[in-house]
């Protein structure tokens, strides 16, 4: 995945489709990210609760001028659906649960772009399909919506397809990463990439009692926009300051594996415990998120500590950042 291409399955995903005439305003009062973009491009955001705690973590991909395609994780789509509809009042707006009409299979890795080119005729370059984006495009014998965005922090596209052409383009991109190296890979790769690139899992690192920005997510809530939920709370807590921070931590010793809860010590204190962990196969340790209470502090302040896990009763050194350890800027994703 980090060196060459992997492919693996997320048919799970939830997909509801919000179509109609208020379908971008009513999105844009549940969302805390703007999703008044062009046709095409995919939003990361949040539902919000008024207290600015994360209700749910999504992509909103703009279909048309009245349809929009949101995103959820398995796990959470009912709950999200349900959501949703609870707050569509009186938009004249349809919420349509799709997640059984189209698979998706996900071609990650430095090299996804030479794969997809051997098997579609359409562009993936930058120019023509540049992160964020999706495009419909033929694969095979079929046709297939391929959106540019990763969850493993490397160069990539999710391909929807529609379920009745669902195998026959896996054979295709089977048969012809055959000779380019691809890998099939499992869910215990993506969490190891994921927490490498700081990547927020809902329902462990954020949760509808975790505040959008002392979960680090500020980047995703805009708001200049007039009116959604919780964006009163998101005001109040950017003039008072936050009062923790999640952070990522390293351990320095390769050995020990984190998965979570571990208890996080900050100068030899005990503040906090581990939202998630994984082994980090790229950056050579296990790694962790986790909540530290920094009331007043400034994220220097926060850093400059010395922060330890304990696992199995023993106190490991770890490395912390506030910024993904692996590929901080995000460079990876835009090759």
């Amino acid at each position: 995945m980090r060196e060459n291409i992997g492919m693996y399955d997320m048919t799970s995903f939830g997909k509801l489709r919000v179509e109609g005439p208020d379908a971008e305003s009513f999105l844009n009062r549940v969302c805390g990210n703007d999703v008044a973009v062009p046709v095409g491009r995919i939003v990361y955001t949040q539902f919000l609760n008024s207290r600015a705690g994360i209700e749910a973590d999504v992509t909103v991909t703009r279909l048309s001028e009245t349809a929009f395609l949101v995103v959820t994780p398995a796990a959470t789509r009912l709950a999200d659906q349900t959501w949703l509809e609870r707050h569509r009042g009186d938009a004249r707006a349809v919420i349509t649960d799709v997640t059984a009409g189209e698979a998706v299979l996900a071609v990650m890795g430095p090299n996804a772009r030479a794969l997809l080119q051997n098997v579609s005729p359409d562009d993936f370059s930058n120019d023509a399909h540049p992160f964020g984006a999706a495009r419909q495009i033929e694969i095979g014998m079929g046709l297939a919506r391929a959106h540019r965005v990763s969850y493993v922090g490397e160069l990539g596209w999710e391909i929807y397809v529609s379920t009745d052409m669902a195998a026959h383009v896996f054979e295709v991109l089977e048969d012809a990463g055959a000779d380019m190296g691809l890998k099939l890979c499992g869910m215990h790769m993506m969490d190891s990439c994921r927490i490498e690139k700081a990547f927020r899992h809902f329902g462990h690192d954020i949760t509808c009692e975790d505040h959008v920005l002392e979960a680090g997510l500020g980047f995703a809530v805009k708001t200049a926009k007039p009116d959604f939920i919780g964006r009163d709370a998101v005001l109040r807590k950017r003039d008072a300051g936050l009062q923790r921070r999640l952070v990522q931590f390293l351990l320095r010793d390769p050995e020990p594996l984190l998965y979570h809860n571990e208890p996080i010590l900050r100068d030899g204190q005990m503040v906090g415990h581990l939202s998630s962990g994984a082994y980090g196969h790229w950056l050579g340790g296990a790694v962790g998120l986790g909540y530290v209470p920094c009331p007043g502090e400034s994220a220097e302040q926060v850093l400059a500590s010395d922060y330890a896990i304990e696992v199995a009763g023993a106190r490991v050194a770890a490395r912390a950042s506030l910024r993904p350890i692996h590929d901080p800027s995000g460079a990876r994703l835009r090759l």
